[in-house]
């Protein structure tokens, strides 16, 4: 298989065995470095110590920390539990602060402040901190947070953004902070002692308090409003937005966080930044167009980022940015490079516009195209072909080229289109007919056996010379005929197989003008192919030839109790009915194949039965 047939095979198999997704660029991801493309990468130790290795989009194994920057990402985010040892500890997130400074990240560190998860079910306080007095427990949160973050800054780290707390939905250090059983102070005072903490250890430092349902307007007003009036500091607001877990859609989830992200920067003067979002990897497509709209939004908006939760993940959870599969990224990280995703049914469309389906063309002929992709600007080339061969290449529309022909007949046009990407695709092919003819029409059908007939027309010829006599037909098998005109046999023709309509053309000489049979005898077979027309073009400059009302059967005349069955030309009895009826009169003939009522021709034998029988 020679390559072009093989990127036509591979395209349309692609085309059509599933739907094409095309590509466009939202944003420039080159010009907005100082957008936080986060990732939150804190099951990324464990996971390692299982064994788990990822790809890159190339199929290449590298640090997943690596790939992620290659992806986009230029921040990662690291949970911290008060925890010693361990998934999430001090060391753990020290060690991976140092990885991200190699490789060039920023780090925003999140304190859970608990010894497993803090989200808005859990804010169970740490194990360790015995002595629950709102004081006591606002040391302890300064001391943890002070701690973490000096060992951090003394491993060479200064983290960008560190969050005093988790979705903190109704507070946190459950039930002494905990909003909705009279908590709103004391969750004011420990968000006040961990921002003070941070500013401890180093002022550039931005602290962050996190709600989830970043969709949710009426919460974080209830929340900013309780910790403002209770003295609470904060430089960032950050917000989750999961359309799985708002259920939501795509497109509604960004409208109504970007509205949500609007009313807090005006009420509390504080900007805004998206620390978790998500969606689930077996729709990548969607996921890709929701990520890459958020950020589109929050960057014209000139809000400062967007974190992924756990992208690298792979089993387990269930809303990762990998394929388990290829263990490669999904379409959903080249959001974080600017890149949509769309995925459509079609790539590519194309069509020849003129001349049409058995048009006939005289005088200057003009292929036409109508050309079309999901992605106007990605169409590099559209070439047109005529009888197979290539005749021009035209890359921007109108698609319409003039072509020189100088043979009378029949011809096909179809087009390659290719695109940028490197895509190409084949167009139907259309049939037209050049220079000046004659349809002749459906032939008369007679003299037939079952396993012969012949297809009979009358021609007038106005002056001798040479003609192009042209059949279009269909056969499902071998058919062999021979060719007569005003009874001198012109030779043998061969319809070759073929399940769609095909042309077989021969050249005549007629030596004298006038009326003249033009008989095909099919022989060997089991009737004659089916012959939707004759088209007769003159080769010489001589008028076209005129078809006369002819017919081999002559009009019925016979009773309505002469009684006759129809056959299908391969033998199979259709049915019964009259002479009359049918609108035919066999003569002496006990059969003939007859056209009836311009449909496919059909065997007609007088019948044994003294009844009639309308065929069903």
């Amino acid at each position: 298989m020679n390559r072009s047939l093989l990127v036509f095979f591979v395209t349309w198999l692609a085309l059509s065995a599933r739907a094409i997704t095309v590509t466009d660029t939202i944003f420039s991801r080159s010009a907005h470095d100082d957008y936080a493309f986060g990732a939150d990468v804190s099951f990324v130790p464990m996971m390692e110590s299982w064994g788990t290795r990822w790809l890159d989009k190339n199929g290449v194994q590298k640090d997943i920390l690596q790939i992620l920057k290659e992806q986009g990402i230029n921040n990662i985010r690291l949970r911290v539990w008060t925890v010693a040892s361990g998934a999430s500890s001090k060391q753990e997130v020290v060690a991976m602060c140092k990885r991200a400074k190699e490789k060039g990240l920023g780090v925003m560190i999140d304190f859970h402040y608990s010894d497993t998860w803090a989200d808005p079910g859990s804010q169970t306080i740490p194990s360790a901190w015995t002595d629950h007095s709102v004081e006591a427990l606002s040391q302890r949160l300064y001391d943890h947070t002070y701690d973490v973050l000096k060992a951090i800054k003394d491993a060479g780290v200064v983290p960008r953004w560190v969050q005093v707390g988790n979705e903190t939905k109704r507070g946190m250090l459950y039930p002494v902070g905990q909003t909705n059983k009279g908590g709103s102070v004391a969750f004011a005072k420990f968000v006040l002692s961990g921002y003070n903490a941070v500013k401890a250890v180093d002022s550039t430092m931005q602290v962050i308090v996190h709600l989830p349902d970043g969709h949710d307007n009426s919460l974080y007003r209830s929340i900013f409003d309780g910790l403002k009036k209770n003295g609470a500091k904060w430089d960032i607001i950050g917000l989750s937005a999961y359309p799985r877990w708002s259920h939501l859609d795509g497109p509604t989830m960004i409208t109504r966080v970007m509205a949500n992200i609007n009313d807090l920067k005006s009420r509390y003067g504080t900007p805004c930044m998206v620390v978790e979002t998500g969606h689930y990897p077996k729709e990548a497509v969607i996921g890709n167009q929701y990520l890459v709209g958020l950020m589109d939004k929050m960057i014209k908006n000139k809000d400062l980022g967007c974190f992924y939760w756990e992208p690298e993940s792979m089993g387990g959870y269930d809303m990762g940015a990998w394929d388990e599969a290829t263990r490669k990224p999904t379409v959903m990280m080249d959001a974080f490079l600017g890149v949509k995703h769309t995925e459509v049914n079609w790539l590519m469309k194309a069509a020849i516009t003129a001349p049409g389906q058995d048009e006939s063309v005289e005088g200057q002929l003009v292929l036409k195209a109508d050309v079309r992709h999901i992605r106007p600007n990605r169409l590099k080339s559209v070439q047109f072909f005529m009888d197979k061969k290539a005749v021009g290449t035209l890359s921007q529309s109108p698609y319409e080229l003039p072509v020189a022909w100088d043979e009378a007949g029949v011809h096909t046009a179809w087009l390659k289109v290719a695109d940028t990407d490197g895509f190409t695709m084949m167009s139907d092919t259309v049939a037209f007919f050049t220079g000046a003819s004659a349809d002749m029409g459906k032939p008369a059908v007679s003299d037939a056996e079952q396993k012969g007939g012949k297809a009979l027309w009358d021609v007038s010829f106005a002056d001798k010379g040479r003609y192009r006599i042209l059949f279009q037909y269909t056969a499902d098998y071998v058919q062999r005929a021979s060719l007569k005109i005003g009874g001198d046999s012109l030779g043998m023709m061969y319809f070759m197989k073929s399940a769609t309509a095909n042309y077989l053309a021969k050249d005549i000489e007629i030596g004298e003008s006038g009326v003249m049979p033009l008989e095909l005898t099919a022989q060997g077979a089991h009737g004659l192919p089916s012959i939707a027309w004759l088209r007769i073009f003159p080769l010489d400059g001589q008028p076209v030839p005129t078809s006369t009302a002819s017919t081999s059967i002559a009009p019925a005349t016979g009773s309505a109790n002469d009684a006759v069955e129809i056959y299908s030309l391969s033998g199979m009895l259709l049915g019964h009915t009259t002479l009359s009826q049918l609108g035919i009169d066999l003569g002496m003939r006990p059969s003939a194949v007859v056209s009836l009522r311009g449909g496919e021709p059909r065997i007609v034998v007088r019948s044994k039965q003294g009844v009639a029988i309308q065929p069903e």
